[in-house]
């Protein structure tokens, strides 16, 4: 999935700190180191994911499969995490401090060990939470987050170190050099 490096204005709370905004569709984007307990973690804002409320959140996002979750708030975010690391890697969709479905993945944090029908309902169940949010229904925002952490493919990912520019091959800083005009 090819990402698209865009600068824009983004809203800030009273605190000066990054802020949900649901009209220009900017969400937090987390990814956490989770094999050698290194507390890396790097942050991130992504556009188009859709998600008017909550948070989700995946062990499957390639190739490092660290843990990567997107969210309008801190509190699910958190929740998200906790709730991926008792299950030992999965998939989770999360609102208001409510777990809406989840796929547990203990298999390295890609695999399952239930059997293809209770993995079929529970990726239903996924499906709907997802919705619930407010999910872009153009694509499967799992699949997207799992890219997002890629940093082999253009043109812009995130990973357990920060943002990283793909043309460039280094790690960017998440702010802007200089202010930019309204877009």
């Amino acid at each position: 999935m090819i990402t698209k490096h865009s600068i824009e204005p983004v809203t800030l709370n009273h605190d000066g700190l990054f802020q949900f905004s649901e009209h220009v569709d900017h969400i937090k984007l987390a990814v956490i180191e989770r094999h050698h307990m290194t507390k890396q973690l790097g942050l991130g804002i992504v556009k188009g994911l859709g998600l008017k409320s909550g948070a989700i959140a995946t062990t499957v996002a390639h190739d490092s499969h660290n843990l990567i979750i997107a969210g309008t708030n801190n509190q699910d975010m958190l929740m998200a995490a906790k709730e991926i690391k008792k299950m030992q890697g999965g998939l989770t969709v999360i609102q208001n401090g409510e777990i809406l479905a989840s796929l547990p993945l203990p298999i390295a944090g890609l695999m399952s060990e239930c059997n293809y029908m209770d993995v079929v309902h529970s990726l239903k169940k996924i499906d709907g939470a997802l919705l619930k949010l407010g999910a872009n229904r153009h694509f499967n925002p799992f699949l997207t987050l799992a890219f997002l952490a890629l940093p082999v493919i253009p043109e812009i990912k995130l990973t357990d170190q920060g943002l990283f520019s793909v043309s460039e091959f280094r790690h960017i800083p998440i702010e802007a050099s200089k202010p930019v005009d309204k877009i």
